[in-house]
């Protein structure tokens, strides 16, 4: 992998686009793919994983460049949308659109629904299309860092985002880290993965483990209609009027915002495993730590919405670099189009720059178009969805619930992932009187399986020379961020108790 080969894909890049733009019915299926992407991202628990994975057997009968297309237009479209029900009645459409409820939502309880949503769509579309652009130009460069990634290194990333989930509680970071290991208590529950003993497994269900979706609406969406439902005064988010549309000036006010989400974005997505899920909750901790408004956060500051909705856009293209050039999905979605490459005799690896010149260019150039008809399609029935999801709660919540409860049955199709959605909604709801953070433990929960899986794996290799694991450069360098880190919000939590 050399720079020769990503010049070749540039000057490649006008031919494929003029190839694209001249083909009508890929440029329809793009535009269908985005429509049932946003769909799939507004509907609580229906990740875009699942809508792929349900028309990967479609593709299959489609030249290969339109069943792309598809995908691709979905998981784009996903993406982008996961954050209007995370903003408007607090359930993240997808998993990655969790921290975009801890601004989003206080941004709709104050009747700044519109500028939430515009924040969001503007900041998607800008992460999405810088994300792509990012791998497009660093491609040798990243793909040689994560070569060198191993399993220690995955698992410090992962000890960094829950050292930074302390940070998403405020001003005390002991509740945020009780918090996120109560996450990782709940994610070592079922059978590890190295020599599949089960842990707490005392029913056949519990050996399966817990799902994270179920987890997500329950902490999220149920949480809250419990709360709602508590409070002696009801409320009701107000949507304003009009057009939703693509905000030039928000993004130059916060463009510095939006460029640390990306690179953090890229970074992040070329580990694999970790993903859009992650990716949004340390785009968002970086905003708040940097901001001059730190106070704000989580009351309603848009700086975290946008924060948040660059950096799970701009994953894609850091999830691309491993699943292209090695063939290791960075993201649930990349899986998917892995499988739909091998479908079609496309072979990921080092060699497919090689074997099939412009093939990386039609991919970035899909994902810019699946965004570009994502979001306008998004401004045109932006009238309608916020009209819909600026019901009264006694008409919105049944049917929030009711999604909730579909979305909970969708992940594994048994009854014990409802169970589990209305038991994390109730514990959810009872944290949320005691003042606990949410969103550290979702994190926890997401994090935890692979943390755990890659530490034993770390220490089985280095079971002869366990201090060599310490002389790894990259490894190096995270422990000290990771001590760092967990120094200065001590620091930070006894400035804030000092009279």
């Amino acid at each position: 992998m050399d720079w020769s080969l990503v010049a070749q894909e540039w000057r490649l890049l006008p031919s494929v686009a003029l190839q694209i733009v001249t083909n009508p019915l890929l440029m329809a299926t793009v535009a269908l793919g985005g429509i049932v992407g946003m769909i799939v991202g507004m509907l609580p628990g229906i990740s875009a994983v699942m809508a792929m994975s349900l028309l990967i057997g479609f593709a299959f009968r489609v030249p290969a460049d339109i069943g792309l297309g598809l995908l691709i237009a979905i998981y784009v479209g996903a993406m982008a949308a996961g954050g209007v029900t995370a903003i408007m009645v607090n359930i993240p459409g997808t998993p990655a659109a969790a921290a975009t409820c801890v601004d989003g939502f206080p941004m709709a309880k104050l009747g700044r629904v519109k500028e939430a949503i515009e924040a969001s769509f503007s900041a998607s579309f800008v992460g999405e299309m810088l994300g792509e652009l990012t791998t497009l130009l660093l491609l040798p460069f990243i793909a040689l860092i994560a070569l060198k990634l191993g399993d220690w290194e995955i698992f410090l990333v992962a000890m960094v985002g829950i050292t930074l989930a302390g940070g998403l509680s405020g001003k005390n970071p002991l509740k945020g880290w009780i918090s996120a290991l109560i996450g990782l208590v709940i994610a070592m529950v079922g059978m590890e993965d190295i020599w599949a003993y089960p842990r707490f497994g005392y029913t056949p269900e519990l050996q399966r483990g817990f799902a994270f979706v179920p987890a997500l609406i329950g902490l999220f969406g149920l949480a809250e209609v419990f709360s709602v439902l508590r409070q002696k005064e009801p409320y009701q988010i107000l949507g304003q009027g009009g057009w939703v549309t693509l905000n030039p000036r928000l993004v130059g006010r916060y463009i510095v915002t939006i460029l640390r989400s990306v690179l953090v974005a890229v970074g992040i997505g070329i580990v694999p495993g970790v993903g859009e899920s992650a990716a949004c909750w340390v785009g968002y901790d970086l905003a708040r730590r940097t901001s001059k408004r730190k106070e704000c956060f989580g009351q309603g500051e848009v700086e975290g919405v946008i924060a948040a909705e660059a950096a799970n856009s701009a994953t894609s293209g850091g999830a691309l670099i491993p699943s292209l050039v090695f063939g290791i999905p960075g993201s649930g979605p990349t899986a998917l189009l892995i499988a739909a490459m091998f479908m079609y005799g496309i072979r990921p690896g080092p060699m497919l720059m090689i074997e099939r010149p412009g093939f990386v260019a039609e991919i970035v150039l899909l994902f810019w178009l699946s965004a570009i008809f994502t979001r306008a399609g998004a401004i045109l029935i932006s009238p309608s969805f916020i009209r819909i999801l600026s019901s009264p709660r006694e008409i919105l919540l049944p049917i929030a619930a009711a999604l909730g409860v579909l979305g909970a049955w969708a992940a594994g199709f048994t009854h014990f992932d409802v169970y589990c959605m209305l038991g994390f909604g109730v514990f959810g709801f009872l944290l949320r009187q005691r003042n606990f953070p949410l969103a550290p433990m979702v994190l926890g929960i997401l994090v935890g399986g692979f943390a755990d899986t890659s530490l034993r794996r770390a220490l089985l290799t280095y079971s002869a020379d366990v201090a060599s694991m310490f002389k790894r450069p990259i490894g190096l360098i995270l422990f000290i961020f990771l001590i760092l880190t967990i120094v200065s919000q001590i620091r930070a939590m006894r400035r804030s108790r000092r009279p």
